[in-house]
C-alpha cells in the first residue's frame, strides 16, 4: 500500500519512526506499507519505490540539504495531484478555517485515496461534506486520532455498541488543561502553572486555543457529528476555559472534590446540545482519576448504561500510533471500523 504523508512536525516524524520501527510486525499482519511521498510546508520528498525512512528522518533533521529527492516549492497539493498511492495521511496543525489540511483533503478523495488525518480543523468545518465525498469515491476517511490521540474513541462504538443507543457523552479531551489544573491544585496561580507546562511540553508556546477551551470544544463537535449525526457547529458550543478556575479550586477542596475541564453532549430530541466547561468531580467519579495529561470517556448507552474508558498521554507517539492503525485498517477494508 503506497501512502503519501503531508505534516511533517512532530507527529509526523514520529510516524515515520514507527512505520521503520514496525516493518517486520506489519509485514506479519500482512500490511506491506511504502511511503512514496513526505511533504512539509517547504516541499516535498518523494520516490515511487518508497523513501528509505530513517534517512528522510535524518535529512529532515539536516534541512534537506542536499537531497536529491527533496524538491523544494513542490506542495503536498502538487504531490497528491501528481503521485500514485492509496492513502493520504494529513497531519498538517488544526485551524479555525481547516486550511491548508480541507484542500489536502478535499484534493485526495476527490482522486480516489483513501484518508487518514489527525487534524480536526477540515472535520470541524467540513465533515458531513468529505464523508459524503468518500462515500461517492469509495474511498474511506479515518480521523481517530483527531480527539484523544490512541484513546479508542470512534472505533469501539462501532465495533461493541452497534445494537445499542448512545444518549451522552462527557469527556476529559484536552491534556494541556488537564496538566495546568492539576498543577494548580497544588497551590500554584494559573500563570506558574501554564509557564510550566510549556517548559514540560504540555502547552505550546501558542497556548489559547487549549486554555480558552477551543480545542476540547473542536473536539466535541467532531463527536457530536460522528456520534450521532447532527450537523453541529462550533459556535454551538457553550465554552468556559480555565483562565478564572482558581476560585472553583479552592471551592473543590473544601469540598474534598476535584475540578476537571469536561466536554458534555446530550442528545435533545432532533438536536444535540454541547459545552466545554470546568466542574467540581467527586472523589469517587472516575473522572477524578485521570491525571496530568491524560484523557477519558463516559459514555452513556439506552442498555448498556454508562461505560468508561481512558488512557494515559505521555507523548506524540501515541497519537502516532492512532495514526499508524487507522493505517493498518485501510489495508483491511471490510473489517474496518467506520464511523460513516
Amino acid at each position: 500500500m503506497r501512502i503519501q504523508v503531508v505534516g511533517f512536525g512532530n507527529v509526523g516524524k514520529s510516524l515515520i519512526g514507527l512505520i521503520d520501527e514496525k516493518k517486520e510486525c506489519l509485514k506479519s499482519l500482512g500490511v506491506s506499507l511504502k511511503v512514496v511521498s513526505v511533504s512539509d510546508s517547504r516541499g516535498t520528498v518523494r520516490e515511487k519505490r518508497g523513501l528509505d525512512l530513517g534517512d528522510v528522518l535524518r535529512r529532515k533533521e539536516d534541512g534537506w540539504k542536499g537531497f536529491k529527492p527533496y524538491v523544494e516549492g513542490y506542495s503536498a497539493l502538487s504531490a497528491i495531484r501528481d503521485l500514485a498511492a492509496e492513502v493520504v495521511v494529513e497531519l498538517t496543525p488544526s485551524t479555525s478555517s481547516g486550511e491548508p489540511g480541507l484542500s489536502h483533503i478535499q484534493a485526495a478523495l476527490g482522486r480516489g485515496k483513501s484518508v487518514v488525518t489527525a487534524n480536526k480543523g477540515p472535520l470541524v468545518v467540513a465533515y458531513e461534506d468529505l464523508m459524503n465525498l468518500a462515500k461517492r469515491k469509495q474511498v474511506y476517511l479515518f480521523y481517530e486520532a483527531t480527539v484523544a490521540a490512541h484513546l479508542p474513541v470512534f472505533c469501539m462504538i462501532e465495533s461493541c455498541f452497534r445494537a445499542d443507543q448512545l444518549v451522552r457523552v462527557e469527556g476529559i479531551l484536552n491534556g494541556t488543561t488537564n496538566f495546568i489544573i492539576g498543577e494548580m491544585e497544588k497551590g500554584r496561580d494559573f500563570q506558574a502553572c501554564l509557564d510550566h507546562a510549556i517548559r514540560e511540553g504540555w502547552a505550546e508556546t501558542n497556548y489559547l486555543d487549549d486554555v480558552e477551551g477551543i480545542d476540547a470544544a473542536r473536539k466535541t463537535v467532531i463527536l457530536a457529528k460522528s456520534y450521532f449525526k447532527r450537523g453541529a457547529k462550533l459556535e454551538d458550543v457553550k465554552i468556559d476555559g480555565i483562565r478564572n478556575v482558581g476560585k472553583m479550586i479552592e471551592k473543590a477542596k473544601s469540598q474534598n472534590k476535584r475540578v476537571k475541564l469536561i466536554c458534555d453532549i446530550s442528545r435533545k430530541e432532533a438536536s444535540v446540545q454541547m459545552s466545554v466547561s470546568p466542574r467540581l468531580v467527586a472523589l469517587d467519579d472516575p473522572f477524578a482519576a485521570v491525571n496530568g495529561g491524560d484523557m477519558a470517556l463516559k459514555l452513556f448507552f439506552k442498555t448498556s448504561q454508562q461505560i468508561f474508558v481512558s488512557a494515559q498521554f505521555t507523548g506524540v507517539k501515541q497519537t502516532a500510533y492512532a495514526v499508524l492503525n487507522d493505517i493498518i485498517k485501510m489495508a483491511f477494508p471490510t473489517q474496518a471500523c467506520r464511523m460513516v
